[in-house]
């Protein structure tokens, strides 16, 4: 008899593959722990877990075709998805994607505009590191711009300089790399505000619309897994040396699990937590890459089970007991909201007015620009950021020239229009993580944090063609040539604080109006002529007023 009991038992288990993403290591920690534990057992589920590598499908494609129940992916499947293909999200382990560019200490590379004209080393198709492809389209730095050379998922390309970026995993490469003693930097798409999910599992649609029963107790045994992996990550370690990855050392082991456990934040966020919103930008940033068609939506996209009440005459009258209760309850708190009211609106209020007097403090009134003190303030934070990573910062000074001039011709009202203008095309110039000050008169500073000087002169240089395209409209028919001189600097070894920058710059500014005006000087102290105006009659340039022409 207890035979028999235990083959029936044997008999209700149901089978289920889960395809990996790569060979045994942390990064399916979660999956392990659940086997190991019994969690899958519990639930009724015998799971086997398959390894992958190079040149066997992908973990997305067994599961479109039925091969695996289940598998664990990245974003692509978004990309998958849209094309059609049987694919679904069941839960994000990890809420932040562990991809980034690795490039040698020693290449000169610190940011994305440093990798133009570069060797780029990455997996294919290109849908495999969006995450690493986006915060370029967010830069405008065109892909074409640099040489892109398909993965052997082997680091020695970057190693032997064949290669000049890798785009591997903040859990295996840097580990690697500083055994073999090659100093190394990364460079990671949330600098850029590029921030997706990690590893996902993923499931096949039509399997989760005709079991979502399964789907449900597959993911569930799943999370729990991952909880107790990330609770000992060194047992984890252990069990996954002794089971699944014994090449490994444990101390690769525990460098790959406290590098996860930092993607996955389980004491922040439950894990397996999907948002909405955050999958829209995921999916518009797809759509800028030319990756998924701008029609596409994510409806169906993510599993979400439906619960069906329990239609008991005994649930009925519970949830008509609950629902008055609630009513009850409603009715007791109403004053206690009433009176409360007041008292929000009231610190509602104090705190936009403490916004806008914060706001007032930081802000110069006329152009909108920061103020002296906000640049002050920004430029110390800035530059000691820069000096603790060991980062590039740059300083451009811009100056009016002839702005006396202006005021006399045309009036102060003028020129306070003139110097708005400019604060506005200096915001066009320069990037969303950069900052933009004015130190008083026609006098402004652009703070650019993560630019060498050749990357700030580029942004002067692109902030003279937007004047030279843009000129000040006096009136329709008549507009204002307005030219500038700057200074450019970049943060030195030698530099001990912010001012040594600023004096720095404002001398190379006075240097650039005493060669002539209309021109840059660098550190170096080159002058360097800035852009021609154009031949349109009816821009009026400076300092050649005349009288005014009218068209």
């Amino acid at each position: 008899m207890l035979l028999w009991l235990l083959a029936g038992q044997a008999t209700a288990m149901e089978s289920v593959q889960v395809q990996l993403r790569w060979q045994h290591q942390f990064q399916f920690a979660g999956y392990y722990v659940a086997k190991e534990f019994g969690y899958y057992a519990d639930a009724g589920l015998d799971v086997t877990l398959l390894e992958n590598g190079p040149g066997q499908p992908s973990s997305i494609t067994a599961v479109a075709l039925g091969q695996a129940q289940f598998g664990v992916a990245n974003t692509g499947v978004l990309t998958a998805f849209a094309r059609g293909e049987p694919v679904m999200a069941v839960a994000s382990i990890f809420q932040h994607s562990p991809m980034a560019w690795v490039v040698r200490a020693d290449s000169g590379i610190h940011n994305l505009h440093d990798l133009v004209g570069k060797t780029l080393m990455s997996q294919q198709p290109r849908e495999q590191v969006a995450e690493l492809l986006s915060p370029f389209v967010l830069e405008a730095i065109p892909l074409e711009s640099m040489t892109w050379v398909p993965s052997r998922f082997n680091i020695d390309a970057l190693v032997n300089g064949e290669v000049d970026a890798f785009a591997g995993y903040l859990s295996n490469e840097p580990y690697v790399l500083s055994r073999r003693g090659v100093p190394f930097v990364t460079i990671s798409p949330r600098t850029y505000g590029v921030d997706f999910y990690g590893d996902l599992l993923i499931t096949n649609s039509q399997l989760a619309r005709d079991n979502p029963e399964l789907i449900k107790r597959f993911r569930d045994a799943s999370l729990k897994g991952w909880r107790t992996a990330l609770e000992n990550i060194d047992g984890t370690a252990r069990l996954i040396k002794a089971q699944y990855a014994p090449q490994k050392s444990l101390d690769q082991l525990r460098f790959e699990g406290e590098v996860i456990r930092e993607m996955v934040m389980p004491d922040l966020v439950t894990i397996g937590h999907m948002n909405l919103g955050r999958w829209s930008r995921i999916l518009e940033l797809h759509q800028q890459l030319g990756l998924i068609p701008p029609q596409a939506s994510l409806d169906g996209f993510l599993f979400q089970p439906k619960v069906q009440a329990p239609s008991s005459p005994v649930w009925s009258w519970l949830a008509a007991a609950l629902g008055l209760a609630l009513l009850i309850a409603i009715l007791v708190i109403y004053q206690f909201m009433r009176l409360n009211n007041r008292l929000s609106r009231e610190i509602g209020k104090r705190q936009e007015i403490e916004k806008e007097l914060r706001s007032q403090a930081y802000t110069d009134p006329l152009t909108g620009t920061g103020n002296r003190r906000a640049l002050m303030e920004v430029g110390h934070q800035r530059f000691a950021s820069a000096v603790r990573e060991d980062r590039p910062l740059s300083l451009v000074m811009v100056d009016v020239d002839h702005f006396k001039r202006i005021n006399d011709s045309y009036g102060h009202d003028v020129g306070d229009l003139v110097l708005r203008h400019l604060g506005d095309l200096l915001h066009q110039a320069v990037r969303s993580s950069d900052f933009v000050g004015r130190l008083g008169g026609e006098e402004f500073a652009l703070l650019l944090p993560d630019s060498g000087l050749e990357a700030a002169m580029a942004t002067a240089r692109r902030l003279k063609s937007r004047m030279v395209q843009k000129p000040f409209e006096l009136n329709p028919h008549e507009s204002i040539a307005i030219s500038i001189s700057a200074g450019v600097v970049s943060r030195q070894g030698a530099d001990s604080c912010f001012e040594q920058m600023l004096s720095r710059a404002d001398q190379l500014l006075y240097d650039a109006k005493a060669a002539g005006r209309d021109q840059i000087c660098r550190e170096s102290c080159v002058s360097c002529p800035l852009p021609k105006l154009p031949n349109d009659p009816k821009v009026r340039p400076f300092p050649d007023l005349g009288d005014r022409q009218k068209s």
